[in-house]
């Protein structure tokens, strides 16, 4: 037995790239943010009778895993005796998190009892946290996707319940894994039928919420090649497994007329010359786009240095950026932790805070929730290969999805992305102007 814990303890620790016993660092100073002193007492925390809602609200508090916390996850349940939240963090986390309270204090709740699990809280001084919500009403909001599927990940609750939105992929999605092996075992009739999937996946998707046609746009570049465009300006940009360049290959897919404006060859100066076209005609307000510094995918930081590129070109001051990062950097590609439906709250901080105004958490119902798995299942490339045809690689399948649940190695959208909420770092367009800002960010 003692051996098998043991396995058990340093295959968890294994999990994380970096010390889950430092404290997650915020600098607030400078920020939009409200910042409030409160005790908690017993693990129970009352919160002031007159605080503003239409904010995200995050409680600054110190954790200390038990024992067991080393081998189970770590979780808290926090409660206002009506509705119950639950918040994950790392096997053995110690030091200050940030609880995710939005949805209470929204809900004008008084008194909150936070319940650990594998977990304690240290009782004492804490403090609460807010940020005024992004204001969406009359607001135009444009989604970048870098990848098909990016949009629905990050952002399908936020842009299925609004209104004027406009979801714009960068890329056909043409690389990956080499997922349909055992249908195209050519790779390049391969990806070049998984790039024309994914491409329809971007341009259909998103009416799944409520977003119309005419607003949906593929630019038709290829997956994994954004970096070298733009490290080398005269490089023509082909698909990493098909050799295949020309840019109507996936873009002739679009059906909206906004494409009858897309102009260009397959490379750095094209994209930005399209972003500068899409931003003219669109005119957004809000701009959901990759974080540069917390995504780890290379295509995923150079669509938003594209975007800075452009809104500079067209001296836009104006206007509100949301970061989203899909593929966490330094931390690892389980973040957020945990169980579908729980809270995204405040990730870690190996390699120090990134810039930001104001951070906004914005709120997903149970029902919301289900139609994010929906849209995300209409996705080809997040759903299982079609191996489940063969009995036994229908077996292996199921297999390997049980071990990486089990190991806690399961970094599947289902789970990472289907959550209470959706989680963004939000700055004003104008920062990207103040070169000290420009460069944390």
């Amino acid at each position: 037995m003692f051996v098998v814990l043991c396995f058990i303890y340093f295959s968890r620790a294994a999990l994380y790239n970096y010390d889950v016993t430092a404290d997650h660092v915020y600098d607030f100073t400078n920020k939009q943010a409200t910042i409030t002193s409160l005790v908690l007492k017993s693990s129970t925390l009352k919160l002031p009778q007159k605080i503003p809602t239409r904010r995200s609200s995050f409680l600054k508090v110190r954790v200390n895993s038990t024992l067991m916390g080393n081998i189970y996850r770590p979780f808290f349940e926090i409660s206002d005796g009506i509705s119950t939240e639950v918040e994950y963090f790392e096997h053995g986390a110690a030091g200050i998190r940030y609880l995710n309270i939005s949805k209470f204090v929204e809900n004008g709740a008084t008194d909150l009892n936070i319940n650990g699990y594998n977990v304690s809280v240290i009782n004492g001084p804490v403090e609460l946290i807010q940020f005024d919500n992004v204001n969406l009403e009359g607001k135009r909001v444009l989604v970048l996707a870098p990848h098909p599927d990016d949009a629905e990940i990050a952002a399908f609750g936020l842009y299925s319940q609004h209104e004027d939105v406009y979801v714009v992929t960068v890329t056909s999605g043409d690389a990956g894994s080499f997922l349909y092996d055992e249908i195209y075992n050519d790779p390049i009739i391969h990806y070049l039928k998984k790039g024309e999937a994914r491409t329809w996946n971007s341009l259909t998707v998103p009416m799944l919420g409520g977003v119309h046609p005419e607003k949906i746009l593929n630019l038709g570049f290829n997956d994994a090649r954004l970096k070298k465009m733009a490290t080398d300006r005269g490089y023509v940009a082909s698909g990493l497994y098909t050799g295949v360049s020309d840019i109507s290959t996936f873009r002739k897919q679009n059906s909206s007329s906004l494409a009858q404006g897309l102009k260009g060859i397959n490379n750095w100066d094209s994209l930005i010359e399209n972003f500068i076209y899409l931003l003219n005609e669109i005119e957004p307000d809000v701009i959901v786009t990759p974080s540069p510094k917390l995504d780890m995918h290379s295509d995923h930081q150079y669509t938003t240095h594209a975007l800075v590129e452009a809104l500079k070109k067209i001296n836009k001051h104006d206007g509100t950026l949301l970061l989203y990062s899909n593929h966490q950097v330094v931390f690892n590609e389980r973040f957020p932790y945990g169980e579908a439906g729980a809270t995204i709250s405040l990730p870690p901080t190996p390699r120090g805070s990134n810039y930001f105004s104001r951070i906004y958490s914005h709120p997903m119902t149970v029902e919301q929730q289900k139609s994010k798995i929906f849209a995300l299942d209409a996705m080809n490339d997040l759903r299982l290969g079609t191996d489940f045809r063969f009995p036994l690689m229908a077996f292996t399948q199921a297999f390997q999805t049980l071990w990486f649940d089990i190991s806690g190695k399961n970094e599947s959208y289902f789970r990472r992305a289907i959550r209470s909420n959706e989680f963004f770092f939000m700055v004003d367009i104008e920062d990207i102007y103040d070169q000290t800002k420009l460069a944390e960010l």
